[in-house]
Formats: C-alpha cells, structure tokens, sequence
C-alpha cells in the first residue's frame, strides 16, 4: 500500500490496511487512556485509525495518533499535536541510510524524512498490543516531562 504523509513523501506498506489490527490498537489505547476516542475512516475499505485526546504535551488542545496496520504487520503511527509537531514511528522497507532493519522512527518536530534526521525506532515488538501500550507509555513520559526528547527513548528491542 502506498500513502501520502503530509510532508509528501512516499512511503510503501506490504500488504492492505488490516482493520482487526486498527480496531486491536485503538482497544488497547483507550484501555489504558480512557479519554481517548477513534475511529476508523472507513470499515469497508480501511485507510486509517485515528485517535483523539483532548489534550497534550505542554500547551497543546488536542493531540491525534494516526495508525495504519497492515496485514504483513507493516505499520506507520503519526502523532500530531495543535502546536504543530509531528512524529512517526514505523516498520515497513525503507531507503534510509540507517537503521539498517525495517524499524524506523521520524523525529519531532516535523517527523522530517531527510536521510540524516531518520533514526531506529525503539518500538521492537510487532505485536498490536504491545505496541499500542508502548506508544501510549512514550507519550504519557512526554506528557509528564512536558518533553518530547525521550518520546522514542524506550529499550524493549525484540
């Protein structure tokens, strides 16, 4: 599958959007945030999950992660904020000169896609379950520190 983010870089998932896998996620997010609401674009023909907190990281109203999960446990999760950041962590194949595996993780504050910038990602898991918890424990550190320099700083490498 290929998407647009919106800095219009291409990016290809293997496989199609798995919506058990979205709906997985989203259970397990708001679960453990209960202020947390999402939905799926489209249950039929899935694109995304988009999930909703009323609140953020220092100023911030609002906060939104963006999940796509495919069936081939590709996945690409964008959080954004109305202060205007932007991140993503993600496992599908990449031309970056680094890391060398499938994981990768696009830093705040634009979740920038240049070469340089494009760093492994602590999230190691495939797991829908334990990334969604793990996602969700990196946020709430940044939410805590009012930082999001340790919002990719998790050790669990499998």
């Amino acid at each position: 599958m290929q998407f647009d983010d919106e800095g219009g870089d291409s990016h290809a998932l293997r496989g199609s959007i798995d919506v058990t896998k979205l709906d997985a996620f989203r259970d397990a997010f708001t679960a453990i945030e209960p202020m947390a609401s999402g939905e799926i674009d489209d249950r039929i023909n899935p694109r995304e999950l988009r999930l909703t907190i009323p609140y953020g990281i220092g100023e911030v109203e609002s906060t939104i992660f963006t999940v796509r999960w495919t069936t081939a446990d590709d996945y690409n999760i964008h959080y954004s904020d109305t202060s205007g950041r932007n991140l993503r962590w993600d496992i599908h194949p990449h031309d970056f000169s680094a890391p060398p595996d499938d994981r990768h993780f696009h830093p705040p504050p634009d979740a920038s896609s240049a070469d340089a910038d494009v760093e492994a990602s602590c999230l190691g898991d495939p797991s829908v379950d334990i990334v969604a918890r793990a996602v969700h424990l990196l946020w709430r550190q940044a939410l805590d520190e009012e930082s999001m320099t340790h919002i990719n700083a998790g050790t669990n490498q499998l």
